[in-house]
């Protein structure tokens, strides 16, 4: 049996793994294949470093591996004060875990195309290509969306918990308003993109300490008993 100590490592620890791995996969294998606007640029580049696009599909697997490990974790640690928003709250990362599925798929369809396995005509190859990317983006922020939702509840059940300072359940609520707040603009206002990046890159910060941060105290306190007052004048 899994204790609350336990879960609270295993979803600490998968989420900083998780983390690492997307900053490797997304922010550098991904962008640096990827140029937005310059569309000759970006179907040469996957063309030329397949093994590179190969890493990053491999990265996304591992991601969606780790989403399901924490949403079973979390669910564990929490479900003891409040099970009915605990299953939720897990059930909305499973269904942001398939919605990522789902766009890793389009980026296995362009490994496909490059590898003459689609039969598709190689002067509508490119053009495919592109649409499998866009179509990528638009799929995982819609995913995005409802992982906003999993970090708004995941918030709540923190601000709900005894054992956890509320300062953690408004950094989980703030990240979960800008994850909402940014994937709904990028698929309801695409016209706004470049603007859209900028909040993105104001709101980077406050959506990385929000989960990165609690991650980091359920590694170091998530499931251990409160210590008394008197306890710790003794200890001390």
């Amino acid at each position: 049996m899994v204790s609350k100590r336990n879960s609270a490592q295993i979803a600490g620890i998968a989420i900083l793994i998780m983390a690492a791995v997307a900053a490797f996969t997304y922010g550098y294998i991904h962008n640096s294949l990827v140029v937005p606007n310059h569309s000759e640029t970006t179907i040469g580049n996957l063309k030329a470093s397949t093994w590179l696009f190969r890493t990053e599909i491999v990265g996304w697997h591992f991601i969606l591996l780790c989403d399901v490990v924490v949403a079973w974790a979390l669910y564990k640690f929490f479900k003891d004060e409040n099970q009915l928003l605990s299953q939720v709250t897990a059930i909305l990362r499973l269904i942001y875990a398939a919605f990522l599925g789902g766009a890793v798929f389009k980026l296995i369809s362009i490994l496909r195309i490059i590898n003459g396995e689609a039969g598709i005509a190689p002067e509508l190859a490119g053009q495919q290509m592109l649409s499998f990317l866009k179509s990528f983006e638009s799929t995982w922020s819609f995913g995005l969306i409802i992982f906003g939702f999993h970090l708004l509840l995941l918030g709540f059940l923190a601000l709900q918990s005894k054992a956890i300072h509320s300062s953690w359940g408004v950094l989980l609520i703030l990240a979960a308003l800008s994850y909402i707040t940014i994937h709904s603009s990028k698929i309801g206002f695409p016209q706004f993109d470049s603007q859209i990046k900028t909040a993105e890159t104001i709101l980077s910060l406050p959506m990385a300490l929000g989960e990165v941060g609690f991650a980091v105290w359920l590694i170091i306190r998530g499931g251990k008993p409160k210590m008394k007052i008197n306890e710790a004048f003794q200890n001390s």
